[in-house]
């Protein structure tokens, strides 16, 4: 259901890196005998564990339990001084309880949702476009590749399509552009990214997801090299839903003790923000690999929509293991 923001944590997490790998590349001159790696893959599990709070302003429907697990390989190419080069491949599994007319009278009926499988392959250029003493300014360009497929079914009803956000894919070639500004003065590291997406038109099932505008903030105190503390700030806004799957959308006029539109949520803008406390550990490089153990802890959260509902996500926690070559 929140694929929205494991990705942005994982990219994050890259520009980040990157960020910090492009400044010390401006002050640390070269050893001639050690050529420097140019190739990096990168395996990443995040684990999210999210949890309904509310029940829609229809009374139709309420969230539960919610869990997203996203695994990512990452290949990264240094392919010249100003250009970087990304492609994100990964593998997501969602969970979803709902309940149905949660009020006395009401069906009070329970189900619970998987889908599971490749997600929408996403190519990345990054490059430079200021550095100036402390100060670092990334812009980057990416095409997602519809791989993830848009014809998941509920578990709990396989002849109709699971929700528009439970598909593992939008269905269309999307544009996603972004800039990143990394301040960095002796141990700390304040980011600051922005990143729009464009949708491709419409997919084969007849719809599209709302085009899409993330920011992020943060301020992170390196404590030493190999451990991280900070806090940040994420702000998700996506358009209405394009379009109808009418394979999903069967009960538009819920009609039983609960009335209304039982998919309005997707009919209008979604937005959530939240803020966290984060850790990062890093572990000494050894044979050419690193690895690293990072999660946060939410600490003030909301979302606006039109069935004023919030699945929210209290903690996150992710492992990664990267090889340079």
């Amino acid at each position: 259901m929140k694929k929205i923001f494991s990705t942005f944590a994982l990219l994050a997490t890259a520009v980040l890196s990157l960020s910090v790998n492009a400044q010390e590349n401006q002050t640390v001159a070269p050893t001639p005998e050690v050529k420097a790696p140019s190739y990096f893959l990168t395996y990443s599990f995040y684990k999210y564990d999210l949890q309904g709070t509310n029940t829609a302003n229809t009374n139709i429907y309420g969230f539960e339990a919610s869990t997203v697990d996203l695994n990512m390989v990452t290949a990264t190419w240094l392919y010249s001084s100003s250009w970087t080069l990304l492609a994100f491949v990964p593998h997501i599994k969602n969970m979803v309880e709902t309940k149905y007319e949660p009020l006395p009278g009401g069906l009070n009926f329970k189900t619970r949702d998987f889908t599971e499988g490749l997600g929408d392959i996403r190519l990345m250029a990054m490059t430079p476009l200021l550095i100036s003493g402390h100060n670092l300014v990334l812009g980057d360009i990416s095409v997602t590749l519809p791989t993830g497929s848009i014809n998941e079914t509920f578990t709990s009803n396989p002849s109709q399509n699971a929700a528009y956000n439970m598909q593992l894919g939008s269905g269309t070639p999307d544009l996603i552009a972004g800039t990143t500004y990394t301040h960095t003065v002796s141990s700390w590291t304040h980011t600051a990214r922005g990143q729009v997406t464009v949708r491709g038109g419409k997919n084969a099932n007849g719809w599209s997801l709302g085009n899409e505008f993330i920011t992020g903030l943060s301020s992170k105190y390196g404590i030493n090299r190999y451990v991280e503390v900070g806090v940040a700030g994420n702000y998700k806004a996506r358009g209405a839903v394009q379009g109808r799957d009418d394979k999903y959308e069967l009960n538009n006029n819920w009609n039983n003790v609960a009335k209304g539109d039982g998919h309005q949520y997707y009919h209008g803008a979604q937005i959530n923000w939240d803020t966290q406390v984060v850790a990062k550990l890093t572990s000494p490089a050894f044979a050419g690999l690193t690895a690293s153990l990072e999660g946060g802890v939410s600490f003030w959260r909301d979302a606006i929509n039109k069935d004023d509902i919030r699945l929210d996500m209290p903690y996150w926690a992710a492992a990664s293991v990267t090889g340079a070559f």
